[in-house]
C-alpha cells in the first residue's frame, strides 16, 4: 500500500529548516523595508521642494515649504506667502500639506543654524524670509535617515535653488541623532 504524507521525523526536520530560512531572511527583510522607507520618504520631500519652487516660479512670488514644529519629519505645509513673513497668515493661500514621515527622522541645517523652511522667489532661487524680493540667499542640507541603524540621504539645496541628492553612510546618519 502507497500512504500519502511526512513521517513525524520529516515534518520535525522541515520545520527546523524553515525556522533557519526564516531566522536568516527576516532581518536582511526589516533592512530592506527601511531602507524602502528612508528612500521613499527622500524621494517624496524632494517632490515638495521641487514644487515648491516650480509654483514659485510660476505665480512669480515666494512660495514656502515650512516644517511642522521645525522637524522636517513631523510633515510640512507648502503655501504662497503673499506678505512675504514665512507664516500662513492673513491671505496665505496652503497649496498642500503632508503629515509624518513614517520610520525616518530628517534635520535641516543651513551651515550651523536649523533650517526650518525652504523658500523660493519668483526667479527659483532660494531666499530667506525677508521682503517680496527675497533676503540673503538660502542653501542648506536636509539629512533623512533611518530610525534604526542604515545608510541615509541628504537632500542638498544650493544657492540658485537647484536640489540634488547624495548618499549618506549609516555612521554619519547615526551622529547627527
Amino acid at each position: 500500500m502507497n500512504s500519502q504524507g511526512l513521517t513525524f521525523f520529516e515534518l520535525i526536520i522541515s520545520l527546523a529548516i524553515l525556522a533557519i530560512v526564516l531566522a536568516i531572511g527576516i532581518p536582511s527583510f526589516n533592512a530592506q523595508i527601511s531602507q524602502s522607507r528612508t528612500k521613499t520618504a527622500t524621494l517624496t520631500l524632494l517632490d515638495a521642494i521641487e514644487t515648491t519652487r516650480s509654483i514659485a516660479v510660476f505665480r512669480n512670488m515666494r512660495t514656502v515649504l515650512l516644517a511642522k514644529d521645525k522637524k522636517w519629519h513631523m510633515g510640512w505645509t507648502l503655501f504662497s506667502d503673499y506678505n512675504n513673513n514665512g507664516l500662513v497668515d492673513g491671505n496665505d493661500q496652503i497649496l498642500a500639506e503632508n503629515g509624518p514621515l513614517k520610520g525616518v527622522f530628517a534635520t535641516g541645517r543651513e551651515t550651523k543654524e536649523p533650517m526650518p523652511y525652504i523658500s523660493f522667489i519668483g526667479t527659483g532661487e532660494g531666499k530667506k524670509i525677508a521682503n517680496s524680493h527675497g533676503g540673503a540667499f538660502l542653501a542648506g542640507t536636509i539629512q533623512i535617515c533611518p530610525e534604526q541603524k542604515g545608510d541615509g540621504y541628504a537632500l542638498v539645496l544650493s544657492k540658485g535653488g537647484r536640489t540634488r541628492v547624495e548618499k549618506v553612510k549609516a555612521a554619519k546618519c547615526g551622529s547627527r541623532r
